[in-house]
């Protein structure tokens, strides 16, 4: 509201003229695009070996309980995160600071011969 008196009241002025107000206009009541929802889950998908054995993990957290991640990682997954340069207390900081949807981290590598996937995303 009070930013249509102001475009009135340059209109009275004469600083502007009636097509600039009429785009004034327009982008005043343009509806504002809605926030989008906040994250709701922290989904991580790891397929790994220990010794021998494949291993999948499979674990979809709330955003708020997403600290306990570090319970549900068999030692493999943790060990190979670190060696990609990944640093799960570093993740958990990132995604109790606010993160947008998408993937945090995607890693395809080969441990001891054996193939091991890490997918970890905000969704």
């Amino acid at each position: 509201m009070e930013e249509k008196r102001r475009i009135l009241e340059m209109v009275r002025s004469g600083e502007i003229g009636v097509e600039e107000v009429l785009a004034l206009l327009q982008a005043v009541e343009e509806p504002r695009p809605r926030a989008q929802a906040p994250a709701r889950l922290l989904r991580v998908r790891i397929q790994a070996h220990d010794k021998g054995k494949p291993v999948r993990v499979h674990v979809n957290l709330p955003l708020a309980l997403a600290e306990l991640l570090e319970k549900f990682l068999p030692e493999e997954a943790k060990l190979t995160l670190e060696d990609r340069g990944v640093h799960l207390k570093d993740l958990l900081r990132l995604v109790r600071e606010g993160v947008p949807e998408g993937k945090l981290v995607e890693i395809e590598a080969e441990e001891e011969g054996n193939p091991v996937q890490v997918l970890v995303e905000v969704v």
